[in-house]
């Protein structure tokens, strides 16, 4: 007689609770999290009384500061333009407003001279539409740097009489209300010009003193 085989029982599948999610890693992110705020919370303000020091050595610098400082007031200047019968040169008073800054006095300085004169039998030696794009004063080598529209150079009538009336209506002008300087470099749009109109040199600094 041949046995029978027993049918074999199926053992039931048993999963395994998953052990509970423990909450104490968030937990102990969080507190981290809280503990590094605090820390850099007091940092700041343990650092705040050096960070407001500096601030203060930097809002006298011309360009860096905070709040723009208010007027000093007007400043006197002397312009000088050209006769309109080309016979010489006459001397024209005018007040700009001022910060007592000599950069930001350069540019106003100028800005006028562009404008042209006020007064009668004068003619202006700046091409029309020519502006004053900035200025720059170095007290040290007593030198400056005087940047202008391309319209002094493109907008120029030409000859060498004609340039050198431009030239010296800009760097007598200097030479007036900034006596101290001793070179001046004339840039058109950023950038040296070898001549306004193919005659006088503009790629050496100036003396504007010599130009008196």
């Amino acid at each position: 007689m041949t046995e029978e085989k027993r049918p074999q029982r199926q053992r039931p599948s048993v999963r395994r609770p998953r052990p509970p999610v423990k909450k104490q890693r968030s937990r102990g992110r969080f507190l981290w999290f809280v503990v590094i705020v605090a820390v850099a919370g007091a940092g700041w303000w343990l650092l705040r009384p050096g960070i407001d020091q500096v601030d203060d050595e930097y809002a006298g610098l011309d360009g860096i500061d905070m709040v723009e400082a208010p007027l000093a007031g007007d400043r006197a200047v002397v312009l000088v333009f050209p006769e309109w019968d080309a016979s010489g040169y006459v001397t024209e008073e005018r007040q700009i407003p001022s910060r007592d800054r000599p950069g930001e006095d350069l540019l106003g300085l100028i800005s006028v001279l562009c404008e042209g004169p006020n007064i009668s039998g004068a003619i202006s030696a700046m091409p029309t539409g020519t502006r004053a794009l900035a200025a720059f004063v170095n007290p040290e080598d007593q030198s400056m740097v005087l940047d202008f529209s391309q319209e002094l150079v493109v907008g120029h009538p030409g000859g060498s009489a004609a340039e050198e009336a431009t030239l010296t209506s800009i760097l007598r002008t200097v030479a007036l209300n900034f006596p101290g300087t001793r070179r001046c470099v004339i840039l058109v749009e950023g950038a040296q010009v070898e001549t306004l109109a193919g005659n006088l040199d503009m790629v050496r600094p100036f003396d504007p003193r010599r130009w008196l």
